[in-house]
């Protein structure tokens, strides 16, 4: 697999900038910041250092976006 897949820092590190240049106050307007915010402090589940609801949902996108699967297939 991909090494960048699992550097939860750079993750991190390019989610922050996405949200400075987009600017913080369209972002939360438009995509539900405080919502997001607190999926990505969230723990996957209890006792998890390694991944949060946020984290997960982006890696599985990014998947998704990768190998070209369709809605229906994804789901």
């Amino acid at each position: 697999m991909d090494d960048a897949v699992h550097d939860d820092v750079d993750d991190d590190d390019r989610l922050e900038n996405m949200i400075c240049d987009v600017g913080a106050e369209y972002f939360a307007e438009a995509h539900g910041y405080g919502s997001m915010s607190s999926h990505a402090e969230t723990p996957l589940y209890p006792r998890s250092t390694n991944f949060t609801r946020l984290s997960v949902v982006l890696r599985l996108m990014n998947l998704k976006a990768i190998n070209g699967w369709t809605d229906k297939s994804f789901t």
